[in-house]
């Protein structure tokens, strides 16, 4: 157990860190701190295709930017004051509560900048406007299990409007205290403040694993999206649910089936699913989950895989179900039709984008 002065060095270390980045962040390609975070977290980022070639096509590849050092170095750890508190709370509420409470429980996926790029898929050469993308503001976003708010903020600039919808009381209190518009749901179905409602993109950050219908939730949230609009899925690898609030014994009460026997595994699992309920696969990156640290470590990291995805009427996917593997390579031309789409979009419909 650590003694008082050795928190107390820690803290201090922290803040002399964070003083030496920011005094020379202006310079990041000879910042020490930065290039040593930046070469420590690129496994977060590489994918290499062994079995299922198909799926280069739809990989967009991104790497360490600065929000995601600024998370790293400004985001307070759990310490001696925070875990005392953790534990006398936790005679009354849930871990997630106490978490959204305390205003702790921060995440970080990806930037502003690397969503849009996922977005507007811009490594899509058939797109017209991905040099002028950074203008778009899309309509409205739905954060389906927002957490405590960080990463529903890096999404916020790229939307007029945002809602973003909790299972946990204490979190909604912390997007309520970040001033992100936000309501209490267990249920997408069963929320009367999202009824009969669409929004331009659905997002859902890691919440599948942690929900005790994951495969329902996949299909519900078609119905929130609107014609054309997007879904963005981020899903960590490997797939080990766990549910808190629900299930059987913390274990969901639908099971995917997911290989987990590699990422490239994993990926094509989730790709023959979307196929199965009715999504079309636009792009998908790797990246880094990164959560708060303690006194043990400065953070936590986790592989996350984030798909970008387009609802597709049951009629195509009725059509679609006898696809074999061999068609999944020239997939890549459905990819770029539809990023034809989500472009004409962009100059057509005014009340999408403004």
């Amino acid at each position: 157990m650590k003694t008082w002065k050795n928190v107390a060095l820690e803290l201090m270390k922290d803040e002399q860190a964070r003083e030496d980045y920011h005094s020379n962040s202006h310079d990041l390609e000879n910042n020490p701190l930065y290039i040593k975070k930046k070469k420590q977290y690129s496994k977060y980022y590489s994918l290499l295709f062994k079995q299922y070639g198909y799926l280069s096509n739809f990989y967009v590849p991104l790497e360490f930017d600065k929000p995601t050092m600024d998370f790293l170095i400004d985001t307070p750890r759990w310490n001696t004051v925070t875990n005392a508190m953790n534990w006398v709370m936790s005679w009354v509420y849930t871990k997630t509560d106490i978490m959204g409470y305390l205003d702790m429980g921060k995440m970080f996926i990806l930037s502003t900048n690397q969503y849009r790029k996922l977005l507007f898929n811009q490594n899509n050469s058939n797109s017209n406007n991905s040099s002028n993308s950074s203008n778009v503001i899309l309509k409205s976003l739905l954060d389906v299990g927002s957490g405590c708010g960080t990463t529903t903020l890096q999404l916020a600039p790229l939307f007029e409007n945002i809602l973003a919808t909790e299972a946990s009381r204490g979190m909604v209190y912390s997007l309520k205290r970040k001033g992100i518009n936000s309501i209490y749901c267990t249920d997408l179905k069963e929320s009367i403040e999202i009824k009969d409602k669409q929004f331009t993109v659905v997002s859902c950050l890691n919440v599948l694993d942690r929900c005790e219908k994951p495969l329902t939730l996949l299909k519900d949230m078609k119905n929130f999206i609107e014609p054309n609009g997007k879904l963005i899925l981020a899903v960590v690898y490997p797939f080990n649910p766990y549910v808190e609030f629900g299930g059987i014994e913390n274990e969901p009460l639908e099971d995917l089936n997911i290989n987990n026997k590699t990422c490239e595994e994993f990926i094509n699992s989730f790709y023959q699913i979307f196929q199965s309920i009715g999504y079309h696969l636009n792009c998908f990156t790797k990246a880094p989950y990164i959560s708060e640290g303690d006194g043990t470590y400065q953070n936590y990291v986790l592989t996350d895989i984030v798909f970008i995805l387009t609802p597709i009427d049951t009629q195509s996917v009725d059509n679609n179900s006898n696809t074999t593997t061999s068609s999944n390579n020239n997939s890549n031309n459905n990819d770029n039709l539809s990023q034809q789409d989500w472009d004409l979009m962009q100059h057509n419909n005014k009340s999408f984008v403004k």
